[in-house]
């Protein structure tokens, strides 16, 4: 059951949205992204926009219209591993990333989180030489749903994929 007000509170960027409309460029370009997004009522100047934030009610619109175009139970984590790539980094910042070891950069996401949700709190500590432990505690007012912790499960294993390392099939 949402808390009061959680449809309405803007706890999701653009940018994660941005990195799902580049997936869907390159591997399913079948989909009709303005479709997908006014369903959503979204805008495409708004997902451009990393200043935009969007509601818990447009981010599940979206995930279920893209759910049913796709008819791939995986897409929000195939979204959040997408973000490994060179399309959607960019090539600074791989090049900046290539620069650290991985458990800096688990680190760094943990820090850079807000800037793609304001759902939870993502927490980035290292527990051993090679270890991070990365902890995501829900904010009141949010009620996120499984999809959305696939995403962020996506984005850490885009670190893996960053630095090469082998990752489960899902």
């Amino acid at each position: 059951m949402n808390s009061p007000g959680s449809d309405d509170q803007h706890f999701y960027n653009s940018r994660i949205f941005n990195t799902y409309l580049k997936l869907i460029r390159e591997r399913y370009p079948y989909i009709n992204s303005a479709e997908l997004l006014s369903h959503a009522g979204m805008e495409l100047y708004q997902v451009e926009d990393e200043g935009h934030w969007f509601t818990q009610e447009q981010a599940d619109l979206f995930y279920e219209r893209l759910l049913t175009l796709t008819g791939n139970p995986n897409i929000a984590r195939e979204a959040g591993r997408f973000a490994a790539s060179p399309d959607s980094i960019g090539v600074m910042r791989q090049y900046i990333l290539s620069h650290v070891d991985p458990a800096t950069a688990y680190q760094i996401i943990g820090r850079a989180s807000p800037n793609f949700t304001r759902s939870s709190l993502v927490e980035a500590s290292r527990i051993g030489r090679n270890s991070v432990e990365i902890t995501a505690t829900p904010v009141e007012g949010a009620e996120e749903k499984a999809y959305q912790c696939e995403n962020r499960l996506g984005y850490l294993d885009a670190v893996s994929l960053v630095f090469k390392y082998r990752l489960p099939v899902i």
